[in-house]
């Protein structure tokens, strides 16, 4: 029996937790992520998000805005009322230049959220990453090489 993502999660590991609605951008934001050596968990939207990110407490969420797609804003919403989930940093991604305008406009996190529009550079992805949570291992210590 293979193991699935989730249970593969290495202890120390800063933990990024991905919501899209499209499996081949969850695969890629997955195998990038993994490769930084992150934790990764990936889900679509469905009605457990919350309580998923509520329960893992992720240090970072990337979280997909799209338009005439209520979801996302919801998610969001509830975040930022829920005492438990408000201090998590946000990167909010989105096609539509117009939401990540007003996501911008609407939030009360402004300092721990970083908006990154669709197609996105992958450094872009990953610098907005290194500046909400650093990089992957908690202890952030340098790796001395002999």
């Amino acid at each position: 029996m293979g193991m699935g993502h989730v249970e593969r999660r290495q202890m120390g590991r800063k933990h990024i937790f991905v919501v899209n609605g499209a499996p081949d951008f969850l695969n890629f934001v997955r195998e990038l992520f993994q490769e930084e050596s992150y934790n990764v968990t990936t889900t679509n939207y469905v009605p457990q998000t919350f309580e998923q990110i509520a329960v893992l407490a992720p240090d970072l969420l990337v979280i997909d805005i799209v338009v005439g797609v209520q979801a996302g804003w919801d998610l969001l919403e509830r975040l930022q009322d829920e005492a438990g989930t408000r201090g998590i940093p946000v990167i909010v991604t989105s096609t539509a230049p117009k939401l990540l305008d007003r996501v911008e406009a609407e939030s009360a996190r402004s300092g721990s959220q970083r908006l990154v529009a669709k197609p996105f550079d992958i450094d872009a992805l990953l610098r907005a990453v290194e500046e909400l949570i650093g990089g992957a291992e908690a202890d952030a210590q340098p790796h001395v090489t002999m």
